[in-house]
């Protein structure tokens, strides 16, 4: 292969490898890695990042020793060394992609969650005060028991935020039970807040 060809050819499997590598990083540590107090974006670009790094420094390490030895094509054996961790980084964050799944669907349903809720507030004229952190926290509140339930998957499918709220009962009636479960001297959410639920 002359040289123009084969840096088409490393241009291209570079490429290749950046996105899959990232995603594969990326996923990684969403699955196996990521702290709970962190993100579903934030684990994803620190992943991806983290991963670039790694094989970078592992793609010029084996680049510098076939070349040193003097070997006929050093560009493409770091690649192939990349492409080949890739691969398995890739099998290994796919065991727990089910998981990442959950995670994001969490992180995004929390905002909506708030925002729907917020909204439901103004069309029953509720005067709560610092609403949206009151929805946090109660969210914050549930947010095991709504990950633990037998009936996620089927809420993840939902596309509506009325049939995920209203038809739907499930995120309604563990904010009852939540809001229930303290004597009303003792909670630490406002009484006008289960008026949402209802």
């Amino acid at each position: 292969m002359n040289k123009y060809k084969r840096t088409i050819r490393n241009i291209f499997w570079i490429a290749l490898v950046a996105v899959w590598s990232f995603l594969a990083g990326a996923y990684f540590n969403l699955g196996w890695v990521k702290d709970a107090s962190m993100s579903y974006t934030q684990g994803f670009f620190l992943g991806g990042i983290a991963m670039w790094m790694v094989f970078i420094g592992m793609g010029i390490f084996v680049y510098r020793i076939v070349k040193k030895n003097e070997g006929a094509d050093p560009a493409k054996s770091a690649l192939l060394v990349v492409s080949f961790f890739t691969v398995c980084f890739l099998i290994i964050a796919w065991v727990k992609y089910d998981d990442v799944k959950r995670d994001k669907y969490m992180d995004d349903i929390s905002e909506v969650f708030v925002l729907h809720y917020s909204d439901v507030a103004k069309e029953k004229q509720l005067v709560i005060e610092d609403l949206d952190f009151e929805l946090e926290l109660l969210f914050s509140y549930i947010s095991y028991d709504l990950e633990n339930d037998p009936k996620l998957e089927q809420l993840m499918a939902i596309k509506t935020e009325k049939e995920l709220f209203e038809e739907n009962k499930v995120i309604s009636n563990l904010c009852q039970n939540a809001l229930k479960s303290y004597n009303e001297k003792d909670s630490p959410f406002p009484k006008e807040l289960k008026l949402l639920f209802e």
